[in-house]
Parts: structure tokens; sequence; C-alpha cells
């Protein structure tokens, strides 16, 4: 049985910590990482955008997500067995949709600084945390 950790990232400053936690948990558990990262269209776009198809906007987003993720893999150590995917969608429910689809042993996420309509709409971590059948690392800053 090959171990996996799935490492949702985004683009906040958490992501090297969150990195950090991740590499340190397959070196204990002998696991993969599985970098994600969830695209979350906007439902309305900035006007900059109206030259270009909806297609070509996520598209753009997709290869973007995935080049930064591929600089982020890049500095995984080579002993540690790695891969990048990029989904579009609620990054929640990407989330939890992945980690059943790889069938990872955990997950390893960042939390954000809670605010008041974070509080009452739930923030993505808590929301994973409470929609999946694995173990969940939340790492704060």
């Amino acid at each position: 049985m090959n171990l996996k950790i799935l490492v949702p990232l985004d683009s906040t400053s958490t992501a090297a910590d969150v990195l950090a936690a991740a590499i340190a948990e397959a070196r204990w558990r002998g696991a993969g990482i599985v970098l994600l990262r969830a695209i979350d269209l906007p439902m309305e776009y900035p006007v900059e955008v109206y030259a270009l198809s909806p297609n070509n906007v996520a598209d753009i987003l997709e290869e973007n997500a995935r080049t930064e993720l591929s600089r982020v893999a890049s500095g995984i150590p080579s002993d540690i067995p790695s891969s990048v995917l990029v989904e579009a969608g609620t990054p929640w429910r990407v989330i939890c949709s992945v980690a059943r689809g790889e069938d990872v042993a955990m997950v390893v996420m960042g939390a954000h600084d809670r605010r008041m309509l974070d509080g009452l709409l739930g923030t993505t971590a808590s929301r994973v945390v409470n929609h999946i059948d694995r173990t969940v690392l939340v790492v704060r800053r």
C-alpha cells in the first residue's frame, strides 16, 4: 500500500508552513505527497477578461496553478514521491473529493485567521474537517 498525503495549497503565506508540515509527516509515515490547487472560478469576471471565453479563463487559471504547484513540488526532497493536481470547483468539496479519489491517508492544510464571516459560514479547513473521513492536520500560522 502506497500511503499518500494530500496537501491543498493556495498562494497565501501559510503555504510554506503547510508544505514543511507535510514533508515531516511524509517522512514519518513513509508516504508520498499529492499537491492540490482547487480553482474556484469567480461568478463575475473583471472587465479585462471579457475578451476571453470562459474556457480560456479557466485554462489560464489552471495553467498558472499547475506552474506554481510544480515549482513548489520541486522543493520536495527527491526521496519523497510527489504529484500535482489542479481541479476546478469549491475548494472544500474538491479537497474532499480528491482525498477519496486518491485514497489518501491524511490531509495537511492551512487555516486562515477566522473573521466574523468565516465564523458564521465556516472556513475551508473547518468544512473539510466536518465532511471528510480522513485524518486532517490543520497548520496555523
